[in-house]
């Protein structure tokens, strides 16, 4: 199967998720907890969060769908190498990894390095996973997949793979997602004049992309059980 097609088929799946993910995500509760909560700009926001969530959140939301996208790449790269060795292409996954790239700058030493480890084993295990669907002789996803796995082993493909919250379940504390609010751009008019914002909502980050997950997730097996009865 080109790589392409492996692309295109978990793009899908990935645009369901940064969909559900948005469906899920309460900005209100972002702006009652931020260190700003009780500010004039955090106050007007909360009037409109609509707007908010058309003009930052959902914009934020794509940008980590492209990033993740982007990390794609050398994965899928790494899967159609069979002579490869993935440290010909660490560097390059890691560049491009999401959470590398929200670690907190007080992640330091030996915290910093097993992280990267995992994050790095984690892309490995993805790619090795991808390999037989790779080389797969269908340029039919769906098909494909009947071809390289099991129905076992293609549902825990899924599984496993399709949750994108594990490193943010397994060290919370060390990452930062941020949002930086123009009020001006969002509600134009007065609030031009209110102060930027610079908010994090790693936990409603979390909570909003495991709620897509669960649903994601189930909607992916379904079609995969479908594959093996046709």
């Amino acid at each position: 199967m080109t790589r392409d097609a492996v692309e295109r088929g978990f793009e899908r799946y990935l645009s369901d998720l940064v969909d559900e993910t948005y469906e899920a995500f309460d900005v209100a509760a972002v702006l009652r907890g931020s260190r700003s909560g009780g500010s004039r700009a955090v106050s007007k926001l909360l009037k409109n969060s609509r707007p908010l969530e058309r003009h930052v959140v959902r914009p934020k939301l794509r940008e980590y769908q492209r990033t993740i996208l982007r990390q794609f790449d050398p994965v899928l790269d790494y899967a159609a190498d069979t002579e490869a060795d993935f440290a010909a292409y660490a560097d390059d996954v890691l560049a491009r990894d999401l959470y590398w790239d929200t670690l907190r700058r007080d992640v330091r030493g030996e915290r910093r390095e097993a992280i990267k480890e995992r994050l790095l084993a984690r892309q490995r295990a993805f790619g090795d996973a991808l390999a037989p669907l790779v080389a797969a002789d269908s340029d039919d996803f769906f098909g494909a997949v009947v071809a390289a796995y099991d129905r076992e082993a293609a549902l825990s493909l899924v599984e496993e793979h399709f949750v994108f919250t594990t490193p943010l379940q397994e060290d919370r504390d060390a990452f930062a997602f941020e949002l930086a609010i123009d009020p001006g751009d969002v509600l134009g008019g007065l609030a031009r004049a209110l102060p930027n914002l610079e908010v994090e909502f790693t936990d409603e980050a979390l909570r909003s992309m495991r709620r897509a997950e669960q649903r994601v997730i189930p909607r992916a097996k379904t079609d995969i059980e479908r594959a093996y009865e046709d």
